[in-house]
């Protein structure tokens, strides 16, 4: 862990100057100098995270004070998975908070390789920079109970980004940093604006132009192509908590790390010969999707959490970012809420949930889930939405698989 935070933190010339070394000391110098960016950290007073994916991430002052704010820390209480570690999969019990400052982290990798990899003369400002690392740190701030399963809950009337902007606004109220400050007050609120942007990824909120910067709208939440920092945290994340996919299966870190920025600014240009890691990244995605996401189990927990909550407590629809009893409004909170039901015991006994064959659709003790979940070829978007750059004669093909797998389960509760 040592050599990864100490290059990820000193760069390429870092690398250079230890392949000189013999591994002793290679060693010896990471030691030492581990050991000097501890004592700087100590030194500053900088928050450290131990995060199980990206080792320790170094929080700076104003971030740490976004981190501390009660709506963030309310993440702490939202499963990333949902209803999944109720249903099958116990071990992915990880949480929303892991995942933003996770993604904050890969935002920060991906800046610095944009920066590494481009000969692009116009530096980004400090302010938008500090406008990214803050949308991919927020970008799931509005998230609801049991993460995307409550907008199932909700029918299509939540939507976790837009309910996140109430969140930011919320949050930014209250902020006492300069460089917070400066986002929410400095020309018209510019910083505040341009983060709300990033995080919905709609550059058209902006009232004014972006200047040779529009790029980085294809870092935090990609509309273009789809290939952003957020599915570079949790595909990784949840797969090491899963332990469903191949190391192999996971090599696609050289797309975001081979990344540059495109000759007007405007976009990010990925290289030709990682064209088939976009693919790989796709299937890992679907291959996630099919062995976890989409279990029928646990859609089958979604249809039953709907039910009881439709039943029982409709007054937790209206939960929004901007009421009193958001920052509480959480996985627990629900379960306690919806507690009195008879049938809320089962989200908590997978195990008397059954198989059948034949399930009796008028009555309410048995479920049935019927979806899909497209191939990876139609999750990736057709090839004109990438740009890519470097030498096409390594562009290798790929074959799309567009196949959909069908996700057909009854279960009889007992």
């Amino acid at each position: 862990m040592l050599s990864s935070l100490i290059c990820a933190r000193n760069g390429v010339g870092q690398d250079s100057e230890l392949s000189t070394l013999t591994i002793q000391q290679q060693h010896q110098q990471l030691k030492l100098l581990e050991k000097q960016r501890i004592s700087n950290v100590a030194a500053t007073h900088n928050m450290l995270i131990e995060d199980e994916v990206h080792g320790v991430i170094e929080l700076p002052s104003f971030i740490e004070e976004l981190v501390n704010h009660k709506l963030f820390q309310r993440l702490k209480s939202i499963k990333q998975l949902g209803l999944l570690s109720l249903a099958e999969r116990p071990n992915g019990d990880h949480t929303r908070y892991e995942h933003c400052i996770g993604t904050y982290k890969s935002a920060q990798v991906q800046l610095n390789a944009l920066r590494r990899n481009s000969n692009y003369e116009l530096d980004l400002p400090v302010w938008c920079r500090h406008a990214v690392e803050i949308a991919a740190l927020l970008h799931d701030i509005g998230h609801g109970p049991f993460s995307h399963n409550w907008e199932s809950v909700c029918g299509g009337s939540f939507d976790h980004e837009h309910n996140g902007l109430m969140c930011v606004d919320e949050m930014f109220k209250e902020v006492k940093s300069k460089e917070l400050l400066a986002l929410r007050n400095d020309n018209n609120g510019r910083g505040l604006q341009l983060i709300k942007a990033l995080i919905v990824g709609e550059s058209e909120r902006l009232s004014f132009p972006m200047m040779g910067h529009g790029y980085i709208f294809d870092i935090v939440h990609n509309s273009r192509c789809g290939l952003d920092v957020d599915k570079w945290d949790y595909l990784r994340r949840d797969n090491l908590r899963l332990q469903i996919l191949t190391e192999e299966q996971m090599q696609f870190n050289e797309i975001f790390q081979n990344a540059r920025i495109s000759s007007d600014g405007q976009r990010i240009e990925y290289r030709y010969e990682d064209y088939h890691l976009i693919y790989k990244l796709f299937e890992a995605r679907w291959g996630l999707h099919v062995a976890a996401y989409r279990l029928p189990k646990s859609l089958a927990f979604d249809v039953l959490l709907k039910k009881i909550v439709n039943r029982n407590q409709k007054r937790l629809l209206e939960v929004r970012g901007g009421s009193s009893g958001w920052d509480s409004f959480h996985d627990n909170e629900v379960l306690q809420q919806i507690a009195s039901d008879p049938q809320a015991v089962y989200l908590s006994a997978p195990e008397r949930w059954h198989k059948t064959q034949n399930c009796d659709h008028q009555s309410d003790d048995c479920i049935c889930v019927k979806s899909e979940k497209p191939g990876p070829g139609v999750d990736m978007k057709p090839d004109e939405f990438y740009a890519l750059y470097g030498d096409k004669t390594k562009k290798r093909s790929i074959i799309r698989q567009m196949t959909p797998t069908p996700i057909r389960a009854c279960y009889k509760l007992q």
